[in-house]
């Protein structure tokens, strides 16, 4: 996501005709099961999906350390595009300057395969600058500052860390926690608006959408201003890319879930505000325009909290969060940590929800910030950057996996659960988390005694998140 003109630009509606857009194969036939019911021998009857924003590992899970004694796969340095080592140096989630992660700036990251071009990435938006420019003497970012970590707690009982919860959820206490993979991948080199299509179908454009004036229309989807275009994938990775209208029509896992009668919720901002710009269903036509978009969007997204409160939660969520509680630089906020560990809170306290839920938490894009882990490559060409990935539910395998998994594994799973059959995508050729959750074992406890999340219980209830919305015109220039 680019922060400086959805903060700057008026919105204006326009419904154009959709096009564009690669569609997916027939779906595979699959045996019908029971209107929700998971397969044999699964206990997950309720999959909650939570996307954060623009985190590699490198840069959220620096340091970190399973059972405060095995490490994960990180880095604290790496190399510029001369072959100089650079030092991560740490800047915290409240830190003002966000650095350019449209689809070419990623390549030049990537420099092919060196990951050594991160000193090459130019700054996209700063809120202290004048209007929000990174420009200027006093306005710029340092040289080299997408070489960056958020620093962690020093160990587990340090809650002054602005990702005490997370590291605690990840297993960082020993003996408690749940599960993180330090190889899973973004699918493409690509930044927001089609990572949230790659997590809902498998599949997606290459870049953000722009409107005829070069800047970032104010929706992003089938609602977006007239001329917008989204810059698609050609037959190959390394062909032309194509601007085509960012409104397809290629089948999601709603539709599979559908197909089941199994019930589903994307939890999202409005439209026409800043917390309801990556809408992903918005830009996938038959959803946006038909049944689907009364019955299964849920704004805003707080009402997960109401859901898990009130014993109402679908079988599969999806939850996008407000801006401020995004982890997306540029926002001045530390809230985002505090979003995550408010919805396991949520969970964790309705106990029969609780045992049978997982939450899958990733985050939607690299955000150009440093990792120094090559993603590997398949038949199109190579995935995105590491992203975090916690999996978070009784069943959860205590430990670090190191199984590559990419955003399609989230879809995999969902399909293996309920035996939807496949969208024939990323979810086709990606794993299905299975080597992160153990159905036998003894069930894990919740984490809600641990003083940090007592301190997260107090300070970010619902009413705190409900009025944090970015439910306000995105013209209005904060």
């Amino acid at each position: 996501m680019k922060l400086a003109p959805l903060l700057l630009l008026p919105v204006v509606l326009a419904i154009a005709a959709c096009g564009g857009g690669s569609t997916a194969p027939p779906l595979t036939p699959v045996v019908p099961v029971p209107a929700g019911t998971p397969i044999a021998g699964s206990p997950i009857q309720h999959v909650i999906v939570v996307i954060q924003e623009n985190r590699t590992f490198d840069n959220l899970f620096n340091g970190f350390a399973y059972g405060f004694t095995t490490p994960a796969n990180y880095q604290t340095f790496g190399f510029d595009h001369n072959g100089n080592k650079v030092n991560l140096v740490p800047r915290g989630l409240e830190w003002q300057f966000d650095p350019s992660h449209a689809h070419a700036s990623l390549v030049t990251e990537y420099n092919n395969g060196a990951m050594n071009g991160f000193d090459l990435d130019t700054c996209d938006y700063n809120p202290l600058g004048p209007g929000g420019d990174c420009s200027g003497l006093f306005d710029g970012p340092p040289a080299n500052f997408t070489y960056a970590f958020v620093p962690g707690p020093t160990n587990p009982t340090d809650i002054s860390s602005e990702t005490t919860t997370l590291w605690l959820l990840a297993g960082y206490a020993p003996g408690k926690g749940y599960g993180i993979a330090d190889n899973m991948f973004s699918s493409r080199q690509v930044p927001s608006f089609p990572g949230h299509q790659f997590l809902i179908a498998g599949q997606g454009p290459a870049d953000d959408p722009n409107n005829s004036t070069g800047l970032t229309a104010g929706n992003w989807g089938c609602d977006s201003p007239a001329g917008t275009t989204a810059n698609i994938f050609g037959a190959t990775y390394t062909a032309p890319l194509i601007p085509t209208f960012p409104c397809y029509n290629y089948q999601t896992i709603g539709d599979l879930l559908d197909a089941k009668h199994v019930s589903w919720k994307y939890y999202t901002g409005a439209l026409n505000t800043l917390d309801g710009l990556i809408s992903a269903y918005d830009a996938i036509q038959h959803i946006r325009f038909g049944a689907d978009w009364t019955n299964n969007i849920s704004t805003p997204m707080t009402n997960i909290l109401s859901d898990l409160q009130n014993s109402t939660l679908p079988a599969v969520s999806f939850v996008t969060p407000a801006g401020p509680a995004s982890d997306h630089a540029g926002f001045l906020s530390t809230a985002g940590p505090g979003w995550v560990s408010t919805i396991y809170l949520y969970l964790a306290q309705n106990p029969k929800l609780y045992a049978n839920t997982v939450i899958l938490v990733t985050w939607d894009d690299s955000g150009g910030w440093y990792d120094h882990v090559p993603p590997p490559s398949d038949a199109f060409g190579p995935l995105g950057f590491r992203v975090p990935l916690l999996v978070i539910s009784p069943y959860s395998v205590q430990g670090i996996s190191h199984v590559q998994h990419d955003y399609g594994s989230i879809l995999h799973f969902i399909e293996k659960n309920w035996s939807l059959g496949t969208l024939g995508q990323r979810d086709a050729v990606a794993d299905d988390l299975s080597d992160m959750l153990n159905y036998s074992q003894t069930p894990i406890q919740p984490l809600t005694k641990e003083p940090a999340f007592e301190q997260s219980a107090r300070k970010y209830t619902q009413s705190y998140f409900v009025n944090l919305h970015g439910d306000h015109p995105v013209d209005d220039d904060r």
